[in-house]
C-alpha cells in the first residue's frame, strides 16, 4: 500500500488535534499520484469535497484498504501498520509549526528516499516531496 502524508520540518502532523496546514497543489499531486480511489477516514475526507468519486471513507481504512491501494493520513498512528507499507509519500511544508501528532514511523531505519520533487503550492512557496520506499522488498 501507498500511503501519503504531509508534514512539518519535525515531522508534525497536528496541532491540537487540528491539521497544521493544507494545500490544493498538494491534494492534486496526491490524486494525479493515485490514478485510484484514496481511502482515508472522515477527518480526512473534507478536504477532498471537489473529488467525491476518488475518496473511499473508512475509519479503519489503514486496515481496510486493499494491497496496492492509496491512503491519505493524517490524524491516526502509521506504526502499528507499517508491515503493509510499500511506499511512504512525504509532503514536506518546509516550515516548522507547532505539532502534537507527529508521524510516527523512523524513516532512516526501513526506508530508502527514492525520490524528491520541490513544486510551489497555493498556501507554501516551496512544497518537497519525498518518496520512500521500503528496504529489502
Amino acid at each position: 500500500m501507498t500511503v501519503f502524508v504531509c508534514v512539518d520540518d519535525h515531522n508534525g502532523m497536528l496541532f491540537n488535534h487540528r491539521r497544521q496546514s493544507r494545500d490544493e497543489a498538494v491534494l492534486k499531486d496526491m490524486l494525479d499520484a493515485a490514478g485510484a480511489d484514496i481511502w482515508m477516514n472522515e477527518y480526512s475526507s473534507k478536504l477532498f469535497r471537489k473529488a467525491p468519486g476518488r475518496v473511499v471513507v473508512e475509519e479503519g481504512f489503514l486496515s481496510l484498504a486493499p494491497g496496492g491501494g492509496y491512503c491519505f493520513v493524517e490524524n491516526v498512528p502509521l506504526g502499528p501498520h507499517e508491515d503493509r507499507l510499500e511506499t511512504l509519500v512525504v509532503y514536506c511544508w518546509n516550515r516548522a509549526y507547532p505539532a502534537d501528532t507527529c508521524l510516527d514511523i523512523d524513516l532512516s531505519r526501513n526506508w530508502e528516499l527514492a525520490d524528491t520533487k520541490e513544486f510551489g503550492g497555493t498556501s507554501h512557496e516551496k512544497i518537497t516531496r519525498k518518496t520512500y520506499e521500503r528496504k529489502n522488498r
